[in-house]
């Protein structure tokens, strides 16, 4: 299906939550990356 989760690496520091925490497969990235890999799709959330 061609699904992705990101986490914001900011958003993760201000929490205090470590990669660690995540389930396998969350890509971690800032805004920038975030806009970069969204570029072409169809749908995406931010959350």
């Amino acid at each position: 299906m061609g699904v992705k989760v990101g986490a914001c690496s900011m958003s993760m520091e201000l929490m205090g939550i470590k990669k660690e925490e995540f389930i396998d497969g969350v890509e971690i990235g800032g805004v920038a990356s975030y806009l970069g890999s969204t570029e072409g799709s169809g749908l995406n959330l931010f959350i």
